[in-house]
């Protein structure tokens, strides 16, 4: 494959392709791909994303995730011990104007750099000429020892070059290596993720997180994560620091536990965690790599692969909060106070239309606190094939949603619903937007009231009461 490549590049027979291109999608498909290799050599392997790179671009994702997959490959193949490190970053002269949309707003150009770090063996100074040659490795007994074509990195820079780029690399003999390259490019409009929104729709905010790992690039990529969606972290690269906090009483919510750790491993931490707090008044979630995962449901409530994805954890943590009730203020224990003086509550009926998990758990949970129960439906032709199966009594409807969007679903009941005269559904509205104008917008599409996210449950609450028939 690499030989037919860089003969197609040779030639000036490779084509790369423009289209949509989820950034983080082919970055993490890249490090799937090695995350076997790495946690096999104990050697962690991390990522990040600074603020403001791009969800979307435009670009070549099989070739993008091509040049990765070599840098990390060679990345793991010469570090025996510690950590590879990938980092994205916009350059200096693509940063968004200040108070713009921008890189979820409308389409700009930008140039993106991409930084592949590790700890391994390095390159001698002298052989960092022939570095990017091809059928070249640093000598020969590197081809002996660690096998290769010598092709990936002569491919990866020509890619780069195709795409209007530049590599260059960085090493110190002994110490370890840094490529790095740029990628210029688009940024195109794309909807946040839940877990790139300050505080998340599922309101982590405040909440106190405990995170224990002895490396510290993870610890300061963890804690960074936190502080983004509004918790209050405290982290530790000592396991036995960590036991002093327990024990002298400090309060958490949810502690984060690495796996490998000296002095302390994960399991030994959690064990002396429960003799002082039980898995309901501290949920432990354990980071650990591919091939050594130590689960104990009395110990852990979940346990995850490094490197640690952001949506994963997010979900994670989200869903803690919902099974344990760490925030119960927060979550809508005061609902049923609003609600207490509707008839027969369980007798209603109502859908709840919400494509992204964390929101309908969120969601439900109010209701159910609230004594209802909903049919869910995660797309608008979900909802329309709900509502011709069986009449509602209400509908709770997620503007953004997949396939179909909640106006477009709106639009097609209320026409429907206006050929036989039957009465109007009441249609509620969920939007992260919050925008001044939304509700406006969303009364003209046909929906009756609107509720904006985080969803607050005294409005949830009295917009039931609005709307429910008595």
């Amino acid at each position: 494959n690499d030989i037919l490549d860089f003969s197609k590049i040779e030639s000036g027979r490779l084509e790369l392709e423009k289209a949509p291109l989820a950034l983080r999608d082919c970055v993490e498909s890249a490090l799937d791909l090695l995350a076997a290799k790495a946690g096999d050599k104990g050697i962690d392997l991390l990522y990040e994303f600074s603020d403001g790179v791009p969800g979307t671009i435009e670009g070549d994702v099989t070739r993008l995730r091509q040049i990765l997959v070599n840098l990390l490959g060679n990345a793991v193949k010469f570090t025996e011990h510690g950590e590879i490190v990938l980092t994205v970053t916009l350059a200096e002269d693509s940063a968004p104007p200040a108070g713009s949309a921008a890189p979820f707003g409308a389409s700009r150009a930008c140039t993106l750099q991409f930084n592949v770090r590790d700890t391994g063996i390095g390159i001698p100074a002298a052989a960092m000429q022939r570095l990017f040659g091809s059928f070249t490795q640093v000598d020969a007994s590197t081809t002996r020892k660690y096998g290769g074509t010598g092709l990936g990195l002569a491919i990866s820079r020509r890619l780069v070059d195709l795409m209007g780029g530049r590599m260059w690399v960085e090493s110190e003999e002994g110490k370890g290596t840094v490529f790095r390259f740029t990628l210029p490019t688009h940024a195109l409009p794309s909807k946040p993720r839940p877990y790139q929104q300050p505080g998340g729709v599922a309101r982590l905010d405040g909440l106190r997180v405990l995170i224990v790992d002895d490396n510290a690039t993870n610890c300061r990529i963890l804690t960074t994560v936190a502080r983004r969606w509004g918790m209050r972290p405290r982290d530790t690269q000592s396991s036995l620091e960590a036991c002093k906090w327990i024990e002298a009483g400090e309060a958490f919510d949810v502690a984060i536990l690495d796996m490998n750790m000296p002095d302390m491993d994960g399991v030994a931490l959690a064990r002396a965690i429960r003799r002082h707090r039980s898995a309901q008044e501290l949920p432990l979630v354990l980071l650990s790599s591919i091939g050594h995962r130590e689960v104990n449901d009395d110990l852990f409530a979940v346990d995850l692969t490094k490197p640690v994805k952001p949506s994963q954890l997010f979900d994670v943590l989200a869903d803690l909060m919902v099974r344990e009730c760490r925030r119960p203020e927060e979550i809508g224990t005061s609902v049923p106070n609003l609600v207490a003086a509707m008839p027969t509550p369980n007798d209603l009926r109502i859908l709840l239309a919400e494509d992204n998990a964390v929101n309908q758990k969120v969601a439900l949970f109010m209701l159910h606190k609230a004594g209802l129960r909903a049919d869910v439906a995660a797309n608008g032709f979900e909802v329309l094939e709900s509502v011709q199966r069986q009449p509602y009594d209400i509908i709770i409807m997620d503007v953004q949603m997949p396939e179909m969007d909640g106006f477009e679903a709106t639009s097609c009941i209320r026409k429907e619903q206006s050929k036989v005269h039957n009465r109007q559904i009441p249609i509620i509205a969920m939007t992260a937007k919050a925008m001044l104008g939304d509700r406006e917008k969303c009364l003209d599409a046909g929906m009756n009231d609107y509720v904006s996210k985080p969803i607050d449950p005294y409005a949830l609450a009295e917009s039931l009461n609005k709307w429910l028939p008595l």
